[in-house]
């Protein structure tokens, strides 16, 4: 008997979770709605939901990049989503940008940057900083941290599934390269004397004009 193909298992991964995580939010939605809004739970309800809703936008974008290998192309506020990830991680955001807007899927991006602010702290980094620049007709986003860093001769083989300088699970990284791959964009490591740079690049984007 032959197994799941690997290149297939995202997304079998993200169909199976569909209805579990619809239920889910069905459910804290009703919750929710018993709870008074002075009450303290619905703090806490709230952040459930918002959870529940981020982790519904990433299935459907694995979705969308197991079938075509791409995501939807939406124009994302670099600087609000930024803000969000330094929030949630407790990382500086040096420098953005003002108005700067990449093409992506917004759920998608936000879980790539966090992998590398989370792969930071898992090598130990006491500080990492974000910044981002125009780069021509794309962005860059710079994720730079002071942990072990990573070794020359490892450099060409971080993104591959698989591969942990520990004891990772050596998917987060690739996660990475795979989510900005499919926004049409490329992602670099650097090593530095202490510590690691990584270097997301996404096409630029423009809001409509109302």
């Amino acid at each position: 008997m032959s197994g799941v193909r690997s290149d297939h298992l995202p997304g079998l991964i993200g169909h199976e979770l569909r209805n579990p995580l619809a239920s889910a939010m069905t459910g804290a939605m009703l919750a929710r709605d018993m709870v008074d809004a002075e009450d303290p739970r619905a703090i806490v309800l709230d952040g459930v939901l918002k959870d529940l809703d981020r982790m519904t936008g990433l299935i459907d974008g694995w979705l969308q990049m197991a079938r075509e290998q791409q995501t939807a192309q939406s124009c994302v506020d670099l600087e609000e989503l930024l803000r969000t990830i330094a929030a949630r991680h407790r990382v500086d955001v040096i420098s953005v940008p003002p108005s700067a807007v990449v093409r992506g899927n917004r759920f998608l991006l936000e879980r790539a940057i966090e992998n590398l602010c989370e792969n930071a702290r898992n090598a130990g980094a006491t500080s990492v900083r974000i910044a981002a620049q125009h780069d021509g007709e794309r962005v860059a986003v710079h994720v730079e941290d002071n942990g072990r860093g990573v070794a020359e001769h490892d450099v060409e083989r971080i993104f591959e599934p698989g591969w942990s300088s520990g004891e990772g699970t050596g998917l987060g990284l690739h996660a990475v390269a795979e989510t900005v791959a499919a926004s049409d964009g490329e992602v670099r490591c650097v090593p530095l004397p202490t510590g690691t740079r990584f270097t997301i690049t996404l096409p630029r984007g423009q809001y409509a004009l109302s």
